[in-house]
């Protein structure tokens, strides 16, 4: 009889235990949320995150709220956010740069994407353009790689920093057409487009977003995009593909990530928020403006995605060599 009512009350704590937990999920989301964006404001993060902010705040009718932490290459968001309640509040908005990049450039990195994070969903992915100043060659893709071979380590190519989008780009496309070109990292994109238009680079990666006000006038030219298809926004424009880097295809992206242990019922419906939302026209148009697609991956499907863009560019960061700063 004792070891009957011992039984008794370990099962009826054990149902006590959980229910809490279950309560919060069903009444999940009952006071504001906060999103995290690891760049300052004005960027393409920040629009984004802001974008998406209030979106998700009109869907679900609470608050949602957006800081800005940046610094050290998102390293300051994803640690925020990694040491932040388990309870669907704190979100963090990330590139494939802090998300996939990171965990394998750092060799002491104090997070770990796939053990201290819940994938929520891949919410956006955008182009970028391999841009030159439109007053001297290189005028395509193939007289960029024929001018390498002919002149190794003589060209310039600028990026938006050490282990940045654009450099890891730059030196996938070095390896996949056999060139050497010399890298002139900038503390941002701005700069390296600055230098660009005034001729003291001879190419670089842009995002479209960023690219296009420039290629609408004329101050650089665009010779080829990183996608497999071309964009509706530069439509002359072709793709590296197609210019003459054949299967060249890699694209940037942004997901939202919680902290790892988020009950899955609130995991299961931010995912299905941020997934409804890409499917919105006024969103897609929003996102298309700014040289952005929609893009709504749940979560265990942006998990693996995750897994295999961190497999991709460890590759990439081996084989180049790339430390961090």
């Amino acid at each position: 009889m004792r070891i009957t009512n011992c039984v008794c009350l370990i099962v009826a704590f054990c149902v006590a235990a959980v229910l809490p937990v279950q309560a919060k999920a069903e009444e999940y989301p009952d006071r504001p949320i906060k999103i995290i964006c690891p760049y300052a404001a004005g960027g393409l993060s920040d629009i984004l995150t802001r974008l998406l902010a209030k979106r998700l705040s009109e869907r679900i009718r609470q608050p949602v709220l957006v800081e800005n932490r940046s610094g050290a290459g998102g390293i300051i968001a994803m640690e925020t956010v990694a040491k932040s309640p388990a309870d669907g509040y704190t979100l963090v908005l990330v590139g494939q740069g802090m998300a996939s990049v990171n965990p394998v450039l750092y060799k002491k990195l104090s997070y770990d994407t796939l053990r201290d994070f819940a994938p929520i969903a891949q919410v956006a992915s955008f182009s970028l353009v391999l841009a030159a100043n439109p007053e001297q060659p290189p005028k395509s893709v193939k007289e960029f790689i024929d001018l390498a071979r002919a002149k190794p380590g003589t060209l310039t190519y600028g990026s938006a920093g050490n282990a940045s989008t654009s450099h890891l780009m730059t030196e996938l496309f070095k390896h996949r057409a056999g060139i050497d070109v010399l890298h002139v990292p900038f503390k941002g994109e701005a700069p390296a487009i600055t230098e660009l238009i005034a001729g003291r680079l001879s190419v670089m990666f842009v995002t479209l977003g960023a690219a296009l006000p420039h290629i609408q006038s004329g101050r650089i030219a665009a010779i080829g995009l990183a996608t497999k298809e071309r964009s509706t926004l530069v439509p002359d424009v072709p793709t590296i593909s197609e210019a003459g880097l054949r299967g060249f295809d890699v694209e940037g992206w942004y997901g939202v990530l919680a902290p790892a242990g988020v009950p899955k019922a609130v995991v299961d419906r931010l995912s299905r928020e941020f997934v409804a939302m890409a499917s919105e026209p006024e969103m897609r148009d929003r996102l298309l403006a700014r040289g952005m697609t929609a893009v709504g991956t749940p979560s265990e499907a942006f998990g693996r995605y995750i897994q295999d863009e961190m497999n991709r560019w460890r590759k990439v960061v081996i084989d180049a060599d790339i430390h961090a700063d």
